[in-house]
């Protein structure tokens, strides 16, 4: 599997990860390099590196996605994880690395929302692959 086009993205490490050796819980880096689910470096902006589980690493679903998560569910939902999920929306529709950077911690920040806003690198991976199989 090629993993060309996540290299540079921006992840999140997962909050809950239990075997950090580093400390970055919850930081936002840069994937710099993805070789297997077992082996994804990333660089930290404060300085440092680490390698992660796929599993282990999240990175914001696409703006349309979460667009269609507040237009089918929206109504459904507590305010405040509407307003968040808005605010995600529009940083990455901004599409700057520091929005995109800020989306995360926004994203972060709002556990309730997770499972709405947020995806592991391996789930990427597959869906990356599958729009590069169906061309």
């Amino acid at each position: 599997m090629k993993n060309e086009t996540i290299t540079g993205s921006l992840v999140l490490v997962h909050p809950e990860v239990k075997n950090d050796p580093v400390g970055k819980q919850g930081q936002v880096g840069v994937l710099t390099y993805a070789r297997d689910a077992s082996e994804n470096y990333v660089s930290f902006p404060k300085g440092g590196e680490s390698v992660y589980q796929a599993k282990d690493l999240m990175m914001l679903k696409p703006k349309e996605e979460i667009m269609k998560e507040l237009l089918q569910n929206g109504s459904k939902m507590p305010l405040n994880d509407f307003k968040t999920m808005y605010k995600i929306m529009m940083r990455q529709d901004m599409g700057t690395s520091s929005d995109l950077f800020n989306a995360l911690e926004i994203a972060r920040d709002h556990p309730g929302i997770w499972d709405k806003t947020l995806e592991a690198v391996n789930r990427s991976e597959k869906i990356e692959l599958e729009n590069t199989l169906s061309r």
